[in-house]
């Protein structure tokens, strides 16, 4: 048996997968508030105290997690949670070798879930022409902006992780120039994560709510604001002008940002929108109006409108990856076990 975990700021997915029976169907799977608990041992603890009188004694082989932060060296310190992660902990916690445990930035083990994702669990938003043995690239929208290439090296997926969420943000039009601004006013930085996150489509409201559209009705100022994005979310379904505006220049953040990274890995395989909140808004996503800023890269835009595009429907993804993660370790302790000293 193999433990996976996905570690988000929000909320923490741990689960058991037997290593045999492939890991796209876990043996268990439960969810923890991530800010109800000062570390991952402790929910680790818990988790397992739940959940071991099912597994024999012995039978945990590897454990392999996706964070939100850099790993460097077996240690992470989260970027949304006041969280230091080390693989040396963990596996005491687990009674594992530490060759046994592996950490992995949270896009990792999404990017090795979309490398096992069946093709149903992807939705298309440009057909292109895909190369299969072309670089691919993950686009995460969630409590932050993940991203992560998947590179190929002698037919084996190599996804290599990226903190380009945090690099600086540039307008695509003179009509974002206030929103530049704006941001640097608030922040005194303005980076990708700011716009394209859950945070980020809070502050892209609070921008658009100083000059509403005709007709734009503002959220209760009281709101809380951990509230504030699914309530634009429900306010644009609800024919709301302001909310739908904001929602519309989500969706085209989000394509001008992957653009980007498509050019600056130039993904001939194909872009992949996951994280969460790509699922949840499809209903307002304009394919036509995607793929025009997608490709709004000058001379550039013809190789954009050749690559694939695509979003994960699969909201458990990361864990999965994760498991692939472990599932790997575990083959390749058997492989050294059979290979000769």
């Amino acid at each position: 048996m193999i433990l996976a975990g996905d570690i988000g700021g929000t909320k923490t997915l741990l689960g058991f997968f037997d290593p045999d029976s492939g890991v796209h169907s876990p043996q268990s799977l439960h969810s923890y508030p991530s800010r109800d608990y000062p570390s991952l041992e402790s929910i680790l603890t818990r988790f397992m105290g739940e959940v071991d009188p099912r597994l024999s004694e012995g039978s945990l082989e590897s454990a392999a997690f996706g964070v939100a932060g850099p790993v460097i060296s077996g240690r992470c310190q989260t970027t949304n949670l006041p969280w230091i992660i080390e693989t040396s902990s963990l596996a005491k916690t687990l009674g594992l070798s530490p060759k046994s445990v592996a950490l992995a930035n949270d896009l990792v083990s999404i990017a090795w879930g979309i490398t096992i994702a069946p093709p149903e669990s992807l939705e298309t938003i440009n057909a292109g022409v895909g190369n299969p043995q072309g670089t691919r690239v993950v686009v995460a929208p969630g409590t932050g902006l993940g991203e992560a290439i998947i590179g190929m090296h002698n037919g084996t997926p190599l996804p290599i992780p990226t903190e380009g969420g945090h690099v600086d943000w540039a307008p695509t039009s003179p009509e974002e120039i206030p929103l530049l601004l704006w941001l640097w006013d608030k922040f005194g930085h303005a980076s990708p994560e700011r716009l394209i996150s859950g945070p980020g489509l809070a502050h892209l409201y609070h921008f658009h709510a100083q000059s509403p559209p005709p007709g734009g009705t503002l959220l209760p100022p009281d709101l809380p604001e951990e509230k504030v994005p699914e309530t634009v979310s429900l306010e644009a379904e609800r024919g709301n002008p302001l909310a739908l505006a904001v929602m519309k220049h989500f969706w085209r953040l989000i394509a001008a940002e992957a653009g980007n990274m498509a050019l600056k890995s130039l993904a001939t395989g194909g872009v992949i929108l996951a994280g969460g909140i790509p699922e949840k808004i499809l209903p307002f996503l304009d394919r036509t109006v995607f793929m025009d800023t997608f490709t709004a890269k000058g001379r550039y835009r013809q190789l954009l409108t050749t690559i694939p595009v695509t979003l994960s429907s699969d909201p458990d993804v990361g864990i999965k990856g994760a498991a692939e993660i472990a599932r790997r370790l575990v083959r390749s302790d058997h492989s050294s076990e059979r290979s000769p000293s």
